[in-house]
Protein backbone atom coordinates (compact mmCIF):
# COMPACT_ATOMS: atom_id res chain seq x y z
CA UNK A 1 0.00 0.00 0.00
CA UNK A 2 0.97 3.35 -0.36
CA UNK A 3 1.19 5.32 2.44
CA UNK A 4 2.36 8.62 1.42
CA UNK A 5 0.89 11.78 2.74
CA UNK A 6 -2.59 13.36 1.38
CA UNK A 7 -2.84 16.27 0.58
CA UNK A 8 -6.43 18.94 0.20
CA UNK A 9 -8.33 18.09 -1.89
CA UNK A 10 -8.11 14.04 -1.04
CA UNK A 11 -11.28 12.99 -0.35
CA UNK A 12 -10.07 11.14 2.61
CA UNK A 13 -9.36 14.02 4.09
CA UNK A 14 -13.16 15.07 3.92
CA UNK A 15 -14.43 11.84 5.71
CA UNK A 16 -15.43 10.82 9.37
CA UNK A 17 -12.95 7.34 9.47
CA UNK A 18 -13.48 3.89 10.81
CA UNK A 19 -13.93 2.65 14.61
CA UNK A 20 -11.05 0.56 15.15
CA UNK A 21 -12.24 -3.21 16.32
CA UNK A 22 -8.93 -5.02 16.05
CA UNK A 23 -6.31 -4.57 18.68
CA UNK A 24 -3.74 -6.79 16.82
CA UNK A 25 -0.48 -6.80 14.57
CA UNK A 26 -2.08 -5.30 12.16
CA UNK A 27 -3.11 -2.02 13.93
CA UNK A 28 0.66 -2.36 15.78
CA UNK A 29 1.34 -1.71 12.09
CA UNK A 30 -0.55 0.76 11.01
CA UNK A 31 1.21 2.41 14.05
CA UNK A 32 4.33 2.15 13.44
CA UNK A 33 4.11 3.35 9.47
CA UNK A 34 2.32 6.14 11.30
CA UNK A 35 5.33 7.23 13.07
CA UNK A 36 7.89 6.30 10.34
CA UNK A 37 5.74 8.97 7.96
CA UNK A 38 5.34 11.71 10.67
CA UNK A 39 9.13 11.59 11.59
CA UNK A 40 9.88 11.43 7.68
CA UNK A 41 7.75 14.86 7.33
CA UNK A 42 9.17 16.31 10.69
CA UNK A 43 5.63 16.67 12.22
CA UNK A 44 4.73 16.51 16.01
CA UNK A 45 0.83 14.22 15.14
CA UNK A 46 -0.46 12.37 12.14
CA UNK A 47 -4.19 11.53 11.70
CA UNK A 48 -4.12 7.83 9.71
CA UNK A 49 -6.53 9.06 6.98
CA UNK A 50 -2.90 11.53 6.36
CA UNK A 51 -1.32 8.38 4.91
CA UNK A 52 -4.47 6.74 3.80
CA UNK A 53 -5.91 4.14 6.74
CA UNK A 54 -9.16 5.01 6.91
CA UNK A 55 -9.36 4.37 10.91
CA UNK A 56 -9.30 6.60 13.78
CA UNK A 57 -5.79 6.19 15.09
CA UNK A 58 -3.62 9.06 15.98
CA UNK A 59 0.18 9.64 16.84
CA UNK A 60 1.59 12.26 18.85
CA UNK A 61 5.12 12.92 19.52
CA UNK A 62 6.14 17.07 21.12
CA UNK A 63 9.18 15.76 22.91
CA UNK A 64 11.12 17.21 20.18
CA UNK A 65 9.33 20.45 21.34
CA UNK A 66 9.68 20.30 24.71
CA UNK A 67 9.76 23.81 26.19
CA UNK A 68 12.36 24.61 29.23
CA UNK A 69 10.89 27.85 29.48
CA UNK A 70 7.13 26.64 30.35
CA UNK A 71 8.37 23.21 32.11
CA UNK A 72 5.85 21.64 29.69
CA UNK A 73 7.25 18.40 28.98
CA UNK A 74 6.71 16.72 25.64
CA UNK A 75 4.82 13.02 25.39
CA UNK A 76 5.08 10.28 22.59
CA UNK A 77 1.10 8.38 22.14
CA UNK A 78 -0.60 6.57 20.14
CA UNK A 79 -4.12 7.00 20.54
CA UNK A 80 -7.58 4.50 19.31
CA UNK A 81 -10.90 6.04 18.77
CA UNK A 82 -9.82 9.40 20.60
CA UNK A 83 -12.79 11.51 21.29
CA UNK A 84 -12.96 15.07 23.34
CA UNK A 85 -15.32 14.87 26.02
CA UNK A 86 -14.73 18.04 27.74
CA UNK A 87 -13.11 21.58 26.30
CA UNK A 88 -12.72 24.87 28.16
CA UNK A 89 -11.11 28.22 27.62
CA UNK A 90 -9.86 29.40 24.15
CA UNK A 91 -6.32 30.33 22.63
CA UNK A 92 -5.46 31.77 19.18
CA UNK A 93 -3.36 28.92 17.81
CA UNK A 94 -1.05 28.78 14.57
CA UNK A 95 -0.97 25.87 12.76
CA UNK A 96 0.66 24.33 10.08
CA UNK A 97 -0.47 20.83 8.32
CA UNK A 98 1.81 17.78 6.24
CA UNK A 99 -1.83 17.68 4.46
CA UNK A 100 -1.77 21.65 3.24
CA UNK A 101 2.32 22.26 2.56
CA UNK A 102 3.08 25.66 3.19
CA UNK A 103 0.03 26.58 4.50
CA UNK A 104 0.22 28.07 8.29
CA UNK A 105 -3.18 29.80 9.62
CA UNK A 106 -4.18 31.13 13.06
CA UNK A 107 -7.40 29.80 14.57
CA UNK A 108 -9.47 29.31 18.02
CA UNK A 109 -9.13 26.07 19.78
CA UNK A 110 -9.81 24.81 23.24
CA UNK A 111 -7.65 26.06 25.75
CA UNK A 112 -7.95 22.87 27.77
CA UNK A 113 -9.58 19.28 26.92
CA UNK A 114 -9.93 15.73 28.05
CA UNK A 115 -10.04 13.27 25.88
CA UNK A 116 -11.31 9.53 25.74
CA UNK A 117 -9.43 6.85 24.06
CA UNK A 118 -8.10 3.63 23.97
CA UNK A 119 -4.85 2.56 24.11
CA UNK A 120 -2.29 -0.15 21.36
CA UNK A 121 -4.45 -3.39 23.43
CA UNK A 122 -8.16 -1.48 23.64
CA UNK A 123 -7.31 -0.17 27.01
CA UNK A 124 -9.61 2.93 27.81
CA UNK A 125 -7.47 5.71 28.23
CA UNK A 126 -8.69 9.27 30.16
CA UNK A 127 -6.08 12.52 29.41
CA UNK A 128 -6.54 15.98 30.18
CA UNK A 129 -4.42 18.56 29.09
CA UNK A 130 -3.41 21.82 28.01
CA UNK A 131 -0.98 24.09 25.87
CA UNK A 132 0.30 22.69 22.58
CA UNK A 133 -0.60 18.71 23.80
CA UNK A 134 -4.53 19.94 23.23
CA UNK A 135 -3.56 22.29 20.16
CA UNK A 136 -2.04 18.95 18.84
CA UNK A 137 -4.76 16.32 20.21
CA UNK A 138 -7.74 18.43 18.58
CA UNK A 139 -5.79 19.26 15.25
CA UNK A 140 -5.44 15.37 15.17
CA UNK A 141 -8.63 14.40 15.82
CA UNK A 142 -10.33 16.96 13.59
CA UNK A 143 -8.95 14.71 10.78
CA UNK A 144 -10.11 11.58 11.67
CA UNK A 145 -13.55 13.38 11.82
CA UNK A 146 -12.90 14.56 8.52
CA UNK A 147 -12.80 18.01 9.61
CA UNK A 148 -9.60 20.06 8.22
CA UNK A 149 -8.10 23.14 10.40
CA UNK A 150 -9.16 25.28 7.14
CA UNK A 151 -12.37 24.81 8.46
CA UNK A 152 -12.36 27.20 11.52
CA UNK A 153 -11.67 30.05 8.77
CA UNK A 154 -14.40 31.95 7.78
CA UNK A 155 -15.45 31.37 4.17
CA UNK A 156 -13.52 34.84 2.44
CA UNK A 157 -10.35 33.73 4.64
CA UNK A 158 -10.79 30.22 3.53
CA UNK A 159 -11.25 30.88 -0.28
CA UNK A 160 -8.12 32.76 -0.34
CA UNK A 161 -6.05 30.21 1.54
CA UNK A 162 -7.34 27.83 -0.59
CA UNK A 163 -6.65 29.38 -3.51
CA UNK A 164 -3.30 30.59 -2.81
CA UNK A 165 -2.51 26.99 -1.46
CA UNK A 166 -3.95 25.56 -4.58
CA UNK A 167 -1.95 27.95 -7.40
CA UNK A 168 1.56 26.71 -5.25
CA UNK A 169 0.47 23.39 -5.45
CA UNK A 170 -0.20 23.60 -8.95
CA UNK A 171 3.34 24.96 -9.86
CA UNK A 172 5.36 22.81 -7.44
CA UNK A 173 3.71 20.11 -9.70
CA UNK A 174 4.96 21.91 -12.83
CA UNK A 175 8.08 22.58 -11.40
CA UNK A 176 8.65 18.75 -11.15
Amino acid sequence: MDYRIRTWPDKILKQKMKEVDFFDERLKGYIEIMYKRMYEEEGVGLAANQIGIPYQIIVIDTTKRENEEEKEEGIKLALINPNIVEKSGEVQSTEGCLSFPGIQITIPRAEKIKVLAQDIEGKEIELETDGFLAVVLQHEIDHINGIPFINYLSPVKRRLILEKYMKAKKELTRSK
